[in-house]
């Protein structure tokens, strides 16, 4: 599970690095490989990105090595203009040991008959070697021709020692540094992860969304550094994430017990229940970044009350409801006036984190939609309420 992880992390970093030289390239995972940089649709670098969690060496017998050459040695045998069109890359946690063929392959080569004396190592270690785990990948590179090989060993590089997934991250923070106000790069990567793991469920879910555009990326890191310089509040992509398939069939919420008890319709409910689940993600998330003022949400929780009981005394101008029909029609109208109403928190004008923040309010009984609703909800036990 960390391999796959570390796949979209390193990803993440990589393309972070990319946008400085050739911003004009995407980054694709799982379609030519691992990982790749593309320009209109052809590969212009190949990655393959292996993770250990213990320490490990990548020696001429090593299966990472072998596989890797396998899946890139096909490829050449299909295509030999392959290695003169783009980088074969494997970045490791890894140690290259000295003198192997993974050391000679570093993307600085340390003397210039490097590759050739890679090659001879490699050819020596395919026909010694009786691992069956590498009997596919040394077959593929055996049967190339000498030419071929060379070519192959010449458009690699080895980044081996790379940062495990945890020190990734903490290489994504240096890199963005100077991206947002102090003490802020941490939380910005939060966001920025957020919404590129969701790029990467796109781009793997849905087969006309391949590559996630390296521009795209540097839009939205500025966008997220210019949010956090003007403090201004983010949506996180988590909560937008949220859907009514992932809602609970049967809630008995307050909140949902006081729509039904005016008959407001099931749909609805299901739409109110979808922002009451993002409006308290959402809400709660910013309270954990400590993104909010001091009393910044109970003002905002005030102001959305005061609105609800000038509307609620509006109504009842014109005569207060008597029967249980008309009860329950005033608290239908009185929640679908909730449901439309325009109050924004700060920055943010979503229309669920209005009409959310209503419903957490109807769930520790603050508002309500019938007329009677204190004395037939009364006030939450301690801790039920949103």
């Amino acid at each position: 599970m960390l391999g796959y992880l570390y796949q979209c992390r390193e990803a993440l970093l990589l393309a972070i690095l990319e946008t400085k030289s050739q911003p004009g390239l995407s980054v694709s995972i799982e379609r030519f490989d691992d990982v790749a940089f593309e320009q209109h649709g052809t590969a212009t670098e190949q990655l393959q990105l292996k993770h250990h969690v213990n320490p490990s060496s990548l020696t001429d017998m090593s299966v990472d090595l072998w596989k890797t050459l396998r899946i890139w040695s096909e490829q050449v045998a299909a295509d030999p203009q392959a290695p003169f069109e783009r980088r074969f890359t494997i970045i490791t946690t890894a140690q290259a040991p000295g003198g192997s063929a993974a050391e000679l392959l570093r993307a600085t080569r340390p003397s210039a008959d490097a590759e050739k004396t890679a090659l001879r190592l490699l050819k020596a270690a395919a026909v010694a070697s009786t691992n069956q785990d590498s009997a596919a990948g040394r077959k593929a590179f055996l049967a190339l021709s000498e030419q071929d090989q060379g070519n192959l060993l010449s458009a690699m590089r080895i980044h081996d020692n790379a940062p495990s997934i945890t020190n990734a991250r903490s290489e994504i923070e240096e890199q963005l540094y100077f991206s947002a106000p102090d003490g802020k790069v941490s939380d910005l990567v939060d966001h920025l992860e957020g919404w590129w793991f969701a790029q990467v469920v796109t781009s793997l879910a849905e087969p006309d969304t391949l590559a996630i555009s390296l521009l795209a990326l540097r839009a939205k890191i500025d966008e997220i550094g210019r949010a956090f310089r003007n403090n201004e509040l983010l949506i996180n992509p988590e909560t937008l994430a949220v859907s009514a398939d992932a809602l609970p069939d049967s809630d008995d919420r307050i909140f949902v017990r006081q729509m039904r008890c005016v008959d407001v319709a099931e749909e609805s409910i299901e739409l109110a229940k979808l922002d009451f689940y993002r409006a308290t993600a959402q809400r709660s998330s910013w309270a954990r970044e400590n993104a909010l003022l001091d009393g910044e949400a109970a003002r905002y929780d005030a102001d959305l009350v005061e609105r609800w009981k000038r509307e609620r005394l509006a109504r009842e101008s014109s005569g207060a409801p008597s029967t249980e029909d008309e009860k329950k029609l005033f608290g239908r109208d009185l929640f679908h006036w909730a449901n439309r109403a325009q109050a924004p928190f700060r920055n943010r004008h979503e229309q669920w984190l209005c009409t959310g923040s209503y419903q957490i309010l109807a769930d520790g009984v603050t508002v309500g939609w019938h007329p009677d609703h204190g004395t037939m909800f009364g006030t939450p036990a301690k801790g039920e309420a949103a």
